[in-house]
C-alpha cells in the first residue's frame, strides 16, 4: 500500500514539472513571434541622437571642418555612409550664416522619394565656428572664424 501512494506524488510532481515547461516554452514562443510597433516619437528622437553623434564624432577627429572648409563633399558622403547604419539615409546642406547654400554638389544618400513620403525624419542642426589655418611665413596656425551651420535630415529607409 505504501508503494501505490509514493508513486501518486511522484506523478503529480513529474506533471507539474511537464506543465511548468509547456509553459515557459509557449511563452518563449509567443515573445518570439511578437511584433513590437514603433513608436514614431522615439524614432525621430533616436534619429536625432543618432545624427548628433556622428556629426559630434567627426568633428572631434577633425574631419568634419576640414571636409567642409575645403569643399570635399564626397568626403562628407563617404564619412557619413561609413558612420551611420546602412538603413538610415540623409540628406545634407551646408549653409554660411547668411543662410545661402555652400554646397554645390548634393551630399546625399538613399531613395530620394523616401525624404518625401517618410512620416519619420529627423533634422539634426550643427554649427562649426571656423577652421585653424597655418601661416606658411610664421609657421604656426590663425584662427579662422567663418561659422558654418550643417543641416543633417536622416530617415530610415
Amino acid at each position: 500500500m505504501g508503494t501505490i501512494r509514493n508513486s501518486k506524488g511522484q506523478m503529480r510532481v513529474i506533471e507539474t514539472i511537464l506543465a511548468s515547461f509547456i509553459i515557459v516554452f509557449a511563452l518563449s514562443f509567443v515573445n518570439i513571434l511578437a511584433i513590437t510597433p514603433t513608436s514614431p516619437k522615439y524614432e525621430v528622437t533616436d534619429l536625432e541622437k543618432m545624427g548628433y553623434s556622428v556629426l559630434h564624432d567627426l568633428d572631434q577627429h577633425g574631419l568634419l571642418a576640414r571636409f567642409v572648409y575645403t569643399k570635399e563633399w564626397n568626403n562628407i558622403k563617404t564619412a557619413l555612409r561609413v558612420t551611420l547604419p546602412l538603413d538610415v539615409y540623409f540628406n545634407m546642406t551646408i549653409y554660411n550664416l547668411n543662410y545661402a547654400k555652400v554646397n554645390d554638389d548634393t551630399i546625399f544618400y538613399g531613395d530620394p522619394e523616401t525624404f518625401t513620403t517618410s512620416k519619420n525624419i529627423a533634422s539634426v542642426t550643427y554649427g562649426l565656428i571656423g577652421c585653424p589655418k597655418r601661416n606658411e611665413t610664421t609657421d604656426s596656425y590663425e584662427a579662422m572664424y567663418d561659422p558654418r551651420i550643417l543641416i543633417l535630415q536622416l530617415a530610415r529607409g
